[in-house]
């Protein structure tokens, strides 16, 4: 048993019954986000890791905190006293409640984060994913092992981790495969992907030209895909553009205007300000900004793993 899996069963075990009591009905929405974001908990198991990493987290804030601040109000004021102590206290407790806080809104926004992120995945890798059963379709495979085909296919990422569910519920659970199709569309969280399930459990059940439907989909997909890559490459050229603009000519332009008024000006305080600035912008801003820009150009960009 790793430490993920103790530190959950440790949480179910003592919070188990206050998170179906008091959470459950009010956090219910959140069960659809942690299926689709194939998050391996129940909705209670996910609600008991919640609460025993917020009480951690306040526990530990709370008591670190008051000596922290209080420290710093020493070396700020060379005072000691009851005061400085109840301040401390006050703002570590304070600090334990944000802190608080915010865990729970990551543990709150973290399965529908998930969610569009394997959505993003799964578009990206639909076109390919879907002319590949198509073919094999072509050689009158039959759906089973289409499914079984593209679940040990693993280069298809989340719709591979999708097939194989499929196939476990239809080996494991001995599912019918049309149920276990429909289970998949009602858990996916891409559109695409639930129109395509839904076209193959009604073909299976009523009849159809399974061969052709496919290929009908991965073409619409594949214009999609070559859509999108067109609009991303506008947006690229849009984003290059702001980030030279602001971030390499704003930046060099406050080192040139800073170092002209530190030259014009006596005052050490105000030169040290300016160095300090300076030193800010290139080892602070430029790095963060320049890393931001790369998460944010990642987190548009169409996959191009096929």
């Amino acid at each position: 048993m790793d430490a993920n899996t103790a530190y959950a069963k440790y949480s179910y075990k003592y919070f188990a019954s206050s998170s179906r009591k008091y959470l459950v009905p009010t956090f219910k929405d959140l069960y659809k986000d942690i299926e689709r974001a194939n998050i391996s908990m129940t909705l209670v198991e996910y609600l008991s890791v919640t609460i025993a990493t917020l009480l951690i987290v306040f526990v530990a804030i709370s008591v670190i905190s008051p000596i922290v601040i209080y420290q710093l109000l020493y070396i700020a004021t060379e005072q000691q006293g009851a005061g400085s102590i109840v301040l401390s206290v006050f703002m570590g407790f304070l600090s334990g409640i944000l802190s608080s806080c915010g865990i729970f809104m990551l543990f709150y926004t973290y399965p529908s984060v998930m969610v569009a992120n394997r959505r993003k995945k799964i578009d990206d890798t639909l076109p390919f994913a879907t002319l590949y059963i198509a073919t094999i379709s072509g050689s009158g495979t039959p759906p089973i092992a289409m499914f079984r085909a593209l679940a040990n296919f693993k280069e298809y990422g989340e719709i591979s981790k999708e097939a194989e569910r499929i196939i476990e519920e239809t080996d494991v659970l001995g599912t019918n495969l049309a149920v276990a199709i429909e289970n998949a569309a009602n858990r996916t969280p891409s559109d695409r992907l639930r129109d395509i399930l839904w076209g193959i459990k009604s073909i299976l059940l009523v009849g159809g030209d399974l061969q052709g439907f496919l290929h009908e989909k991965a073409d619409g997909t594949m214009q999609e895909y070559k859509r999108r890559l067109a609009q991303f490459t506008q947006q690229l050229a849009m984003y290059i553009e702001i980030y030279i603009t602001v971030v390499i000519v704003g930046s060099v332009f406050f080192m040139v205007l800073t170092t002209i008024m530190g030259s014009l000006n006596d005052n050490p305080a105000t030169r040290l300000f300016i160095v300090g600035a300076q030193f800010a912008i290139t080892f602070l801003f430029l790095p963060i900004a320049s890393l931001a820009f790369m998460v944010m150009i990642k987190s548009i960009a169409p996959s191009t793993e096929a």
